[in-house]
Formats: structure tokens, sequence, C-alpha cells
């Protein structure tokens, strides 16, 4: 407050003490200005800090919402503007010649964007129906093959079944033919014991019954009786591979082999 005083003060003795207007409209001036310093200071002194943030808060507030008000009517704004003037200094024909050439210029942009659009959009639709044709067509052969599988797999059924039935048959054969083997195994065990039986008794008749052969004869027929069911076979073999050699050098009838 004591600088503007002072200037106060400078600016009057700055003065001519003989142009009276000009001093008067001077004081007038610096009354104003310190009127309202004097308000300032007033009011500074009625309304403390919370008061002032709030001031302030409200005039920032009011000021971005005109900030807001104004960036959505500036469009508007901006067009009315560009109407009155080139209506005013070119003519209305001009504006609405240049408004035409605008609006072709956006509608070509939009043209331009929606047929860019359109080709990817159709480009997009190609591909995705060449994927279902090659799905389509991996489809079919999955088919074809999974038709293929059960066809070979009723086969491999039946031949399974096939298969099992000569199994179980053979194993069916297996069986009586073991069974027979066995009953013919103890057949020989019962006619082999029944046979020593035999020569046991062949043998006390040699000894306790009255006979005329000699010791010795006895001795030989009682071994070649004990070792017969040993050496009988191959006896036998031997017999039979004679018979086929004389049988081999016999003449036989040529015609019977052609």
């Amino acid at each position: 407050m004591d600088s503007l005083f002072s200037n106060i003060q400078q600016s009057l003795s700055k003065q001519n003490p003989f142009d009276k207007k000009n001093l008067l409209n001077q004081q007038q001036i610096n009354q104003q200005k310190i009127n309202d310093l004097l308000d300032k200071s007033a009011e500074a002194i009625m309304c403390g800090p919370t008061c002032q943030k709030q001031k302030i808060t409200e005039q920032l507030k009011q000021k971005y919402l005109d900030a807001e008000t104004n960036m959505q009517t500036a469009p508007i704004k901006l067009e009315e503007s560009k109407r009155n003037y080139y209506v005013y200094s070119e003519g209305r024909p001009y504006y609405d010649n240049m408004q035409e050439e605008e609006l072709k210029q956006k509608a070509n942009k939009v043209a331009e964007l929606l047929e860019k659009n359109f080709n990817e959009e159709l480009s997009s639709a190609k591909t995705m129906n060449s994927y279902l044709n090659t799905a389509l067509i991996n489809s079919q052969y999955t088919k074809d093959l999974l038709d293929s599988y059960l066809e070979k797999n009723q086969e491999l059924k039946t031949s399974l079944r096939e298969q099992r039935g000569d199994i179980l048959t053979n194993d069916r054969k297996t069986y009586y033919e073991t069974d027979a083997l066995t009953t013919l195994k103890n057949w020989y065990r019962l006619l082999w014991y029944l046979y020593y039986i035999v020569v046991l008794i062949l043998g006390l008749s040699f000894i306790f019954a009255p006979n005329s052969i000699s010791t010795i004869k006895k001795v030989v027929i009682i071994l070649l009786v004990i070792f017969y069911p040993y050496y009988i076979n191959y006896f036998v073999k031997w017999i039979y591979s004679i018979w086929l050699k004389i049988n081999s050098r016999i003449p036989k009838n040529v015609y019977n082999d052609l």
C-alpha cells in the first residue's frame, strides 16, 4: 500500500500545476485505484484462508466449465463464422458450391473407407470359405477313413471269431486227444503190470514147478521175457526196414506209376 501512495505522489508531482483538468482526471483514476485496493484489503481481512481457497476453487471451476462449453460450441461457431465470411465476401452461390465440394470430398472419403472395409471383409470371407472347404474335404476324408476302419474292424472281428472257433475246436480236439492219450497210457500201464505179473508167475513156475528145461534155458527165457517190452520195438522196426528193402527190389508193373 505504501508503494501505491508513493506512485500516486510521484504522478501528482509530474503533473503541470496549471493543468487542472488533467490533474482532476488523474486524481479520479488514483482514487479509483485506492478504492479498489481498499476493497480487496477489506475482502482479504473478512475472508480467511479457507474462504479464499473456496473462492479460487469456484473461479477455477467456472473457467473449466466455460472452456468445456467453448470447446463443444467451437465447431458450430467456426462453421457459422465461415459461412458468414464467404457469403459476405464471395456470395451465397460460392459458399453453396464450396459446401457441395466439401461434402463430395467427405462422401468420397467415406466411400473409400467403406470400400476398404468391404474389401477387407470380402477377403476375410474368402479366407474363411477356403478354410471351410478344407475342413469339409478333411471331414469327408475322415469319414471315408472311419468307414474303412469300421469295415476292416468288422473283417477282423469275423476273422477273430473264426480263429477263436478254430482255437476252440483245436482245444476240444486236444482235450479229446489228451484224454484218449491218458486212457491209452493207463491201459499201457495196466497191461505192463499184468505182463510182469505173468512174467513173475512164469519165473516162479520155472523154480517151483517140476520140468525138464535146463537152468541155462530157464535163465535165457526169463531174461528174454523180462526185457521184451524194451527191445521188441527196435526189433519190429528192424524187421520192417528189411521188408521195405526187399519190397523195393521186387519187380513191379511200370504202368502203375504212369
